[in-house]
């Protein structure tokens, strides 16, 4: 579905504040006697957090979801509690806070801007950080799920489309893989006035809210009609009115009568993960910030395997756009950018450059290829003159860019709760309890492994699928400040990609990279130095005649891809105490964050922040992975 920005008119208020009216609703976004007041009366003390915050047990995530999210009003009020109680030290250990939210019609971001102007230079610590947090990772307008990382202990999806579908998705997404949440603690019933927006009040909605709550949800709405109150009775709430904000009279509070509690799950204390490639160091990264002891495994030191090159190409390849919220490449690159972004403290891991892509390898004309990336957002790709003449199409990806594996490395392993260990795994044992590793140079014991190997995961379980190995060949040269000065100032992406990169050896430019397959030798190889030249002069002569390179001057690196038949990675639950997270082919810099914050969420019992669909395509077990590849695939 193509998301639309919110169409609003702007009046003011008594107290001089600016104010959004949807024109589409014909209703305002927040209170005229004090919005953020409203929302704290409403839904924060409604659903009684200030007493349940501070009674959170020691790690426990508490979950709330509301029915419009709108200028992000009712999730800066409930921040605004959890950063009080914390900054007083009313939190117990570890506790995080996870919000969701749906929105049909979200707000553009300068309109978001402007609805917040009068809480943005707040003396309150809580609402402004909050607010700068919300505003530099404010989604882009596509179908789905947007994973924001507020804070450490603060995450906010935001569910871009029809609330109902946006349930719907949640609710089959929590069923893969017989994955099961502790589901959500308090709700938001927000929306424009039901007699406005009727969709938000739709008896088929509240089903889908008792779907998706734990045994102990409650719920807090500003309206005090009676079929609301009667529709949410029907799905299993105790409804009760309550006085209302303002000029409001009454407004509803429910419970969800479930008598008895689930059993919980047990959340490991310690996982060990099996390579320090890309996957392992982000899948250890996801699960230390939430509490969890890891230690990382691998016989080289990270970044290993296909992860360790001077640096990577961060972009994505783009689908048709109707199948956007539902392709990983998309939904990855959009979520990985987010995540680079928060590590790049010392601007030295993430260089956000914006790359030219010519969307090659392709057989389209340009007027397809035109017509394919037109409904995009300007801001993740569009059509740019052309620079280069033998192409068909110049389009450019403003966050794109590269990154330093080496970098991306220290900046985890900074982690407390992450330790790196040299150590040669061969086998995984599972037992009641847990697992235990066998290597070359002795034992470890864990709660659960997640095996990040890349194409040498199957060899440690039968249970996983062995994957095509293809031999990719990156070439390298130095290069004097004149040359480097006229060199493209943005990598480029052909049938292959290159880029110049000033970072620790000096100046240089990388071609990449050959692509050999059933090959697991590394040794550098005069011919792929040869190929990757060969490629970089039949798509940019200018610069082959700028560079003019030889290869008695180029360096290069040799690894090993792991590529499934269907080029999705593996990410899930592969035994008891085993997981996997590997097969990403060329794309592990633009798949690992999103898949190990699926995994993460899998393990901690956490509500999915991808659609079904999406999680289908990388279960481990799914039917394209039941036959091992034939002599013909390889």
């Amino acid at each position: 579905m193509k998301i639309q920005h919110a169409s609003l008119d702007w009046k003011i208020d008594h107290l001089g504040n600016t104010v959004p009216i949807s024109n589409h609703f014909d209703d305002v976004y927040f209170s005229h006697a004090g919005g953020l007041d409203e929302s704290h009366h409403v839904f924060v003390e409604g659903n009684q957090l200030t007493h349940r915050f501070g009674t959170l047990s020691e790690c426990q995530t508490f979950v709330v979801a509301e029915t419009g999210f709108g200028t992000g009003l009712n999730f800066l009020a409930t921040y605004q509690l959890w950063y009080k109680l914390k900054s007083q030290g009313n939190l117990a250990t570890g506790v995080r806070l996870h919000f969701i939210s749906t929105e049909k019609f979200p707000l553009s971001r300068s309109d978001l801007i402007k609805a917040l102007k009068a809480w943005q230079h707040s003396h309150d610590d809580g609402i402004s950080t909050a607010i700068k947090s919300l505003i530099d990772n404010y989604p882009l307008p596509l179908a789905g799920c947007h994973r924001i990382h507020v804070c450490d202990d603060v995450m906010l999806d935001l569910w871009l489309g029809d609330a109902l579908d946006s349930f719907q998705s949640m609710h089959q997404a929590n069923q893969t893989q017989h994955h099961t949440t502790f589901g959500v603690n308090a709700w938001f019933l927000d929306g424009f006035a039901p007699s406005k927006n009727d969709d938000l009040w739709s008896n088929e909605l509240f089903e889908l809210i008792k779907l998706l709550s734990a045994h102990d949800a409650t719920l807090a709405t500003f309206t005090a009609a009676g079929f609301v109150r009667r529709g949410l009775q029907a799905v299993g709430f105790n409804m009760t009115k309550n006085k209302g904000f303002g000029r409001k009279r009454e407004m509803l509070t429910g419970k969800l009568s479930m008598t008895q509690a689930p059993c919980p799950s047990h959340t490991p204390k310690h996982i060990a993960v099996i390579g320090a490639g890309v996957s392992g160091l982000c899948i250890a990264h996801a699960l230390a910030c939430r509490g969890i002891k890891v230690t990382l495994l691998d016989k080289h030191t990270p970044p290993s395997g296909a992860s360790g090159n001077p640096c990577a190409m961060f972009a994505p390849k783009l689908s048709a756009f109707e199948q956007a919220d539902h392709h990983l490449s998309t939904v990855a690159f959009l979520y990985a950018a987010r995540f680079y972004e928060r590590l790049n403290s010392d601007g030295d891991l993430y260089d956000c450059s914006g790359v030219l892509d010519f969307l090659l390898p392709t057989k389209k004309s340009h007027d397809k290829l035109s017509t394919m990336i037109a409904p995009y957002p300007n801001e993740l790709i569009h059509e740019i003159s052309a620079i280069y003449p033998n192409q068909i199409i110049h389009t450019y990806i403003s966050k794109a860019g590269l990154i330093f594996p080496k970098n991306l490395a220290k900046a985890i392993l900074k982690h407390s709760l992450i330790s790196f260990r040299q150590f040669s795994a061969h086998t995984v044992i599972e037992h009641a309890d847990g697992v235990k590793i066998v290597g070359d140079c002795g034992e470890l014991n864990a709660d659960k492994v997640i095996i990040s190997s890349g194409h040498e995961s199957h060899l440690l379980t039968p249970k996983l699928f062995n994957p095509r190995k293809i031999r990719g060949q990156v070439s390298w040269l130095s290069v004097n400040d004149d040359i480097y000065s006229k060199l493209p100032t943005h990598p480029i992406k052909y049938d292959g990609y290159c880029a110049k990169y000033n970072h620790e050896s000096g100046k240089s430019f990388l071609i990449g990279a050959s692509f050999v397959r059933n090959c697991t030798d590394t040794k550098i190889s005069l011919v792929e130095h040869q190929f990757n030249l060969d490629k970089l002069a039949n798509n940019l002569p200018a610069i082959t005649d700028l560079i003019k390179p030889a290869i008695t001057d180029l360096q290069g690196r040799a690894s090993i891809r792991a590529q499934t038949p269907d080029y999705h990675p593996i990410v899930g639950q592969i035994d008891q105490h085993s997981y996997a997270m590997y097969g990403m082919g060329s794309k592990g810099f633009t798949f690992a964050p999103f898949c190990a914050e699926i995994l993460a969420a899998m393990i901690t019992h956490e509500m999915l922040p991808a659609s079904h669909e999406l999680l289908k395509k990388i279960e481990p077990n799914r039917p394209r992975l039941a036959n091992p590849i034939t002599d013909h695939e390889i």
